[in-house]
């Protein structure tokens, strides 16, 4: 029994010196840290001592070289780092030379791609602190990341050192081939809100579409009224649909009163139906006045689809979705402006039963014309373009489609046709066929452009 009482007794007192032990080396650890440490700030401090004279500025370039062959890279590291919070550029010049030297941002940056969350943040916040063109580089690529933690923490570090620069960057991003790059980019200039206009405003005029939809969204984000000049003419020439799109949808956030009239006449006369359709939509959301009266006299105003009127083997190929998916939106927006199931019928019945009348009264004779467009005698086809013109809006897509036919006869006819009929949805075509090599094509096509442009000019000074 005593033996027991002995053995115990001596495995306590050897646990304890073993604890102790461990202990004293951690505060030994932690002194010698501290004291290297303190070493490593005095030298950092030399550099804060200002360099008036020859001698101080040897001293400073002296503290640099010491640094960095300072035998701790940790100690180096962080005294380095507590240097980058100064104003003094030298000085933070300073401090960024001695971490590359020591290869400190060689390291986060290896951190960013292949270490773990925590490595990851830590590296995130060290190039924060850090901010220049390098640091910001490498955030900029964190933004794509699939972890919304860590790419919102690059955000905010991107931004932490000097927002000028950053917002130009960001905005570069706006075009990168990464999608989530570029959306968490835009969110980051949304957030900064005033201190990105001018870096948003330029992207308006770049080559990626992508970076002007993005840049069109983020202005109507920040939603400064000043923006509502920039947009407004750069829709008049912007090609793309969904940038004009989007541009709509930032001026009615800027000042959905004053873009209620844009609206409208993008509903009507904008050259591609998905613009037209989200024009609708919005003047719906946005209860617009006297919105329900215009979605209805629209939704009056679709024509047939000559798509819906052939049958059979010979049937011409269904070129618009256009008008369905105008008609979907108008009705969608109805009942966000409060008409009944039962009145959305009662104006569709209006809507359809005339459409059906007019298809009914014509059909034989545009059915007759649409095989005509595939006769073998070029006469034959550039006579049924000419008729179809005659026929109404409805005509408009096939006519389009004659616009390629090999026969330049056909080609010129069907550009009469479509600039008599005045369908603005074709302007795009039409532009193609300004470069057709037959001279009488191009003046056709050329004549018929301004005869729709006048036409809308005119239409819309009457409203």
């Amino acid at each position: 029994m005593g033996l027991e009482l002995d053995l115990a007794k001596g495995l306590t007192l050897f646990v304890l010196g073993l604890v102790a032990a461990l202990l004293t080396l951690r505060l030994l650890l932690r002194w010698r840290h501290a004291a290297v440490l303190g070493r490593a700030r005095r030298m950092a401090d030399r550099l804060r001592r200002p360099a008036t004279t020859l001698a101080a500025v040897e001293e400073q370039s002296s503290a640099v070289e010491d640094l960095i062959e300072f035998s701790d890279i940790g100690a180096a590291t962080a005294a380095a780092r507590e240097l980058l919070v100064e104003d003094d550029a030298t000085i933070r010049s300073a401090a960024i030379e001695i971490l590359r030297e020591i290869r400190a941002i060689d390291l986060w940056s290896r951190d960013l791609r292949r270490g773990s969350y925590r490595a990851k943040l830590r590296a995130i916040e060290a190039l924060g602190e850090v901010g220049d063109e390098r640091a910001v580089a490498e955030l900029l690529e964190v933004l794509g990341e699939d972890d919304p933690d860590v790419a919102r923490a690059a955000s905010y570090a991107i931004v932490a050192r000097d927002p000028d620069y950053a917002s130009d960057r960001l905005a570069d991003a706006l075009s990168s081939p990464n999608r989530r790059l570029a959306e968490t980019a835009a969110a980051t200039l949304v957030r900064m809100g005033e201190e990105a206009v001018e870096a948003l405003v330029g992207q308006l005029n770049r080559p990626s579409a992508q970076a002007r939809r993005l840049a069109a969204e983020s202005l109507g984000n920040i939603g400064m009224g000043s923006v509502r000049k920039l947009l407004l003419p750069l829709m008049e020439t912007e090609p793309e649909p969904d940038v004009r799109t989007a541009m709509a949808e930032a001026l009615v956030r800027v000042d959905g009163e004053a873009a209620a009239q844009d609206l409208r006449r993008m509903a009507r006369s904008d050259p591609d139906w998905f613009v037209r359709a989200r024009a609708y939509s919005l003047l719906a959301e946005m209860n617009a006045p006297e919105a329900s009266g215009f979605l209805i006299e629209g939704l009056a105003d679709l024509q047939p689809d000559l798509g819906q009127l052939s049958e059979g083997e010979d049937a011409v190929e269904h070129v618009s979705e256009g008008p369905e998916r105008i008609r979907a939106a108008i009705t969608t927006g109805l009942r966000l402006l409060g008409l009944s199931e039962e009145e959305i019928a009662a104006v569709e019945r209006r809507t359809a039963n005339s459409s059906v009348a007019d298809q009914a009264e014509g059909s034989e004779e545009v059915l007759e014309n649409l095989a005509a467009l595939r006769d073998r005698d070029a006469a034959q086809r550039a006579d049924a373009a000419r008729r179809l013109g005659e026929i109404g809006l409805g005509a408009a897509p096939a006519l389009q489609q004659a616009l390629g036919d090999p026969d330049p006869l056909v080609r010129a006819e069907a550009a009469r046709s479509l600039g008599r009929m005045g369908v603005r949805e074709s302007l795009c075509a039409l532009a193609k066929v300004l470069e057709d090599p037959d001279a009488n094509v191009r003046l056709a096509a050329s004549t018929a452009v301004r005869a729709i442009i006048t036409r809308d000019a005119a239409r819309e000074l009457t409203e």
